[in-house]
């Protein structure tokens, strides 16, 4: 019986636009009548959470930086940042090679060069913006995750990937299009929802979790129902459990008042 619905949010909840699907809010308000928790997972930074937070008036734990962090309100409930003697490594091979990145903490973002995503993506963030220095150390900074935009670059992609897994305590993670996230190998959406489960006293298996990139890939196995999105990348679509519409059709909702239908 499912007691707790994870959803991603940018090519999930969110269509192409960055909209949300427009009858979820009222499909949620109604599974929660009936017992059903339900929260948000995403790549993206608290911050940048607040709309949809509000939007659908979530009070459980919630999951950002890709299952690095999860909140309960503006309470940082568990942190699993990338290992300290790593970052240093991990910010020069992306510098070096000329890939715009930034390096998030708590604190401050540490940013390499500009992009158009991350214009658009943290244009609007308060949060304290640095330039980042080769010559500095960041082992002591508490970077939670380091994020690279390979759309200059796409051939480095693999060369870049496989010098970054040569390190185990690492995870490298397509987030949207030419966007790859750096993170500890246990900061996933799938040991996150793992946690959030194990907060809120529910099974695993009485989870429902949506997504559409292979950040979410972890969490849709680990839930008890993985739903893709339409729109997913070929390899999600095929380890889910289910494939729904796609984002910019109100995917989500229409497949849980199918899923759901006595309910509605």
């Amino acid at each position: 019986m499912i007691k707790l619905i994870a959803c991603d949010l940018d090519g999930t909840v969110f269509d192409d636009h960055k909209n949300i699907d427009s009858d979820l809010k009222d499909v949620v308000d109604r599974l929660r009548d009936n017992g059903i928790e339900f929260t948000v997972v995403s790549g993206r930074s608290k911050e940048l959470l607040k709309k949809v937070l509000d939007h659908f008036e979530i009070d459980v734990p919630y999951m950002t930086n890709n299952g690095a962090d999860i909140f309960r309100g503006d309470e940082c409930i568990c942190i699993d940042g990338v290992p300290s003697d790593l970052v240093n490594e991990m910010c020069r091979i992306l510098y070096e090679n000329g890939i715009v990145f930034r390096a998030y903490s708590h604190r401050c973002i540490y940013r390499w060069g500009d992009s158009a995503f991350f214009t658009a993506r943290l244009g609007t963030l308060q949060r304290t913006n640095e330039p980042y220095d080769p010559g500095e150390d960041y082992s002591g900074k508490g970077i939670i995750k380091i994020t690279g935009d390979f759309t200059d670059h796409p051939e480095l992609l693999e060369p870049l990937k496989k010098k970054i897994l040569s390190h185990p305590e690492l995870a490298f993670t397509k987030a949207e299009g030419n966007i790859y996230c750096i993170n500890s190998i246990t900061a996933n959406k799938g040991t996150a929802l793992q946690r959030v489960s194990d907060c809120l006293k529910i099974d695993i298996k009485d989870t429902m979790a949506f997504g559409d990139s292979e950040n979410d890939l972890e969490m849709l196995k680990r839930a008890g129902v993985g739903v893709a999105m339409a729109n997913a990348d070929e390899n999600v679509k095929t380890q889910a459990d289910f494939v729904c519409g796609d984002n910019n059709h109100n995917g989500v909702s229409s497949f849980l008042k199918e899923y759901f239908k006595e309910l509605f």
